[in-house]
Order: structure tokens, then C-alpha cells, then sequence
């Protein structure tokens, strides 16, 4: 018999138990379904991940001081001094260094007072990382106020409204630790999307000036700094590590006493995170094409059962065995991508029906996910109608002929 003769055989009998081969396919439609889709949440969710944190800024990085051990008892390094974190500017691959230094206090005006307000020392140039109009009302502070250590501060709506309820806060003074600062700019209401941090209740001051008035020298500041060039990330990371041994004069034989994150790395974590569980979701589509397989298998087995005497006369008159190998195997195989074929149309349909239901998901469709889906529809036809296709053709003619 020629492959096309067969494969007509193949298809005649299958369209002859319509029902039967619908069910049968059932599965093969469920798994090549969920392939599609599974794939498509997995890729969705990575490139979610990875557009999060390039929105952030995936050439930043960021410097902390080391902590060594843990709990209560852990040692710290040398602090990072507010100078070292400037001096990172002229390494070749930084483009930007930004350094703060926060906290935690009591703000005084008068016989009012406010109690767990953040204190923040930032510098001048760290209003330009935020929104246009951070700054409702009067301004922000500039360079020479850095330089200066002038006591000049810029509050949030929280403090002006406990402080200054019924005056403008601008020009007015009030009290960090006893000493007198002048209020020269009021932030915008902010949101306030955990109930239990007030962004509002907020003091924003010179980094020079918190660190001399307020925070001292032994407290080590924080550190963000931006590379040139996302692909100088790594010489990026290496030449800060030796920058602060040079500058804490840490030995050859030490751990540099620095940590430096940088956001690749968080996405990359992430990145692959989402893949393990796109790959957990595969394996379980997988399992139901297993599944499909094994109905496969039973189809055929019962298809064997059910033509006895029509293998046994084939085999009478001529027919190889390998010829009744293919007609079973092709007509396993057309069943599996006959499923696979309308388990991709299911799948491509499922997605935007799913996006639509669940707009906080991301699916994408990878057009890559398709020939794979029939791929495996295809091997799972020949691995589960071998052995019907083989024990068809083990039969003895005479026996067949003779089956009831």
C-alpha cells in the first residue's frame, strides 16, 4: 500500500466512529490547549517582570554597607561617608551618584509637635528623580544649601497640617532635635497605598546638613548610582567594589565590606522565577497530553480488536505486515494532530478571552508555541499507536480470518 492509501484508510475509519474519535481527541485538544496557553502566561509574565524593572531603571545600582552575620549580633563595616559616595563620580562607567541618609524623629513647632516623622537628607539634584509638581508649593533646595549645610527644610502635608494649621507653612520655622530649621517648600499630597506608612508625614533636608546637625558620620548613607551603559553593569559593579576597598583600605585577603545590587540582578531572578513557573505549567499541560496519549492507545487497541478479520484478510492476501503498521500508526497519528490542530484554535481563541476576563494578566501569544504544540500532538500519535500499530500486525492470518 502507497502512505496516501493508507492515510484515506486511516481517515475513513475514523470518520466511520465520529463520536469515539471526537472523544478520543479530546484530550490531545485539552493538552495542545493548554500548551498554547501556558506558554503564553509564562512569556506574559516574563516580559511583565522584565518591563517592571527596566521602567525603574535597569542601570542602576545600588550601594549599602555590609552586614556581617545576622540577627541582633551582626557586625557592620566602615559606613559609607556621604564624600566616598561623591567620589564615585569620577569612576569612567557612573554617570550619576545619588546618596541619602534617612531616619526617624520628632518634629517641634511650638507646643505642637509630631512624633515618627521620616527625616530624609537628600541632595539637590535628588528632585529630579521625582514626578513634575513633587513640589506644591515654595521650592526645593540647591546645590549651595547642600554645600553650605544650611538648616532649611521642605515638609509634607501631614507636618504642615499638624505644625501649621491655620498659617502658611512657608518661611515659618520648627524643631529637629532642638535645632531651628526654616521651612522653604511643601510637598504635594501624596497617595497612600499602605495604611500604615504615612508618605505625608515626611521632613525632607540637605544631606550635608543631616549628617552634620542631625544623623552624625558614623551612620553610613545609601547610594544609588547610574552606569553609562547597561552592557558596563558587571566593570561597573567590580570598579565600585574596588573604589571602597582603596577608600576603606580593605585587605587583599578581605571580603570588600560594601554590597552592590543591581537591578539586572532582581530581574534577572525574577525573569527566572516566571520561567520555572511557566515550565511547572508546561509540564502539567504536558501531563495531559499524556493523558490523551493513553486514550490514544485504548482507541486503537479496541480499533484493533474491532478489524481482526479485516487485518487477518489483508494479511492473507498480500499485505506486509509493515503496511499494517502504517495504516494503525497513521491512523493514531492523524487522530493526535486532527486534536492538536483544534487545540491550537481553542488555545489562540482562550487567550484574549482570558486577558479580557483577567486584565491583570499577561499572556502573550508566541507563534513559536504553535509548530511545537503540533510537534508533540504528532509524537504523542506515534509513541501511543506503536504498539496497537505492531500488535495489529503480530496477528496470524488464519486466527484472524477465524475471529468472531
Amino acid at each position: 500500500m502507497r502512505i496516501w492509501d493508507s492515510f484515506q484508510t486511516a481517515l475513513e475509519s475514523l470518520a466511520h466512529n465520529k463520536l469515539r474519535s471526537f472523544l478520543t481527541a479530546l484530550g490531545i485538544i485539552i493538552g495542545v490547549a493548554s500548551v498554547i496557553v501556558m506558554v503564553a502566561l509564562g512569556t506574559g509574565a516574563q516580559q511583565a517582570v522584565q518591563s517592571r524593572f527596566r521602567g525603574l531603571g535597569s542601570n542602576e545600582m545600588t550601594i549599602s554597607q555590609r552586614r556581617f552575620g545576622g540577627g541582633n549580633q551582626a557586625a557592620t563595616s566602615k559606613p559609607i561617608t556621604y564624600d566616598e559616595a561623591l567620589g564615585l563620580k569620577d569612576l569612567p562607567t557612573i554617570a550619576s551618584v545619588q546618596a541619602s541618609l534617612g531616619g526617624v524623629g520628632t518634629v517641634v513647632r511650638g507646643r505642637e509637635s509630631l512624633s515618627d516623622t521620616s527625616i530624609q537628607g537628600v541632595a539637590a539634584d535628588w528632585i529630579k528623580t521625582q514626578t513634575a509638581g513633587y513640589v506644591a508649593q515654595g521650592e526645593f533646595f540647591g546645590e549651595a544649601d547642600v554645600e553650605d549645610k544650611t538648616r532649611v527644610a521642605v515638609i509634607g502635608q501631614t507636618v504642615a497640617r499638624q505644625l501649621f494649621p491655620d498659617e502658611d507653612a512657608i518661611g515659618q520655622e520648627l524643631r529637629i532635635n532642638r535645632l531651628r530649621f526654616e521651612v522653604i517648600g511643601l510637598v504635594r499630597e501624596l497617595d497612600r497605598p499602605d495604611p500604615r506608612v504615612d508618605p505625608n508625614n515626611v521632613v525632607i533636608l540637605p544631606i550635608a546638613t543631616a549628617i552634620s546637625d542631625l544623623f552624625g558620620k558614623e551612620r553610613s548613607v545609601a547610594v544609588r548610582v547610574r552606569v553609562k551603559d547597561e552592557q558596563q553593569i558587571a566593570a561597573a559593579t567590580q570598579a565600585i567594589k574596588n573604589y571602597f576597598r582603596q577608600v576603606h583600605d580593605t585587605p587583599e585577603n578581605q571580603q570588600e565590606d560594601v554590597d552592590v545590587f543591581s537591578l539586572n540582578q532582581i530581574t534577572q531572578a525574577q525573569s527566572e522565577s516566571a520561567q520555572t513557573f511557566a515550565l511547572l505549567l508546561v509540564g502539567m499541560a504536558v501531563v495531559s497530553l499524556a493523558v490523551g496519549g493513553i486514550g490514544i492507545m485504548n482507541v486503537m487497541l479496541v480499533s484493533v480488536t474491532e478489524r481482526t478479520r479485516e487485518v487477518g484478510l489483508r494479511l492473507a492476501i498480500g499485505a506486509r505486515r509493515w503496511d499494517i503498521i502504517q495504516q494503525f500508526l497513521i491512523e493514531a497519528v492523524a487522530l493526535s494532530l486532527s486534536g492538536g490542530f483544534i487545540g491550537v484554535a481553542v488555545g489562540i481563541l482562550v487567550i484574549p478571552l482570558l486577558t479580557q476576563y483577567r486584565p491583570d494578566l499577561a499572556a502573550v501569544l508566541t507563534w513559536q508555541s504553535i509548530p511545537q504544540a503540533f510537534g508533540v500532538a504528532a509524537a504523542v500519535g506515534i509513541v501511543f499507536g506503536i504498539y496497537p500499530a505492531i500488535r495489529a500486525s503480530r496477528l496470524d492470518p488464519m486466527e484472524a480470518l477465524r475471529y468472531e
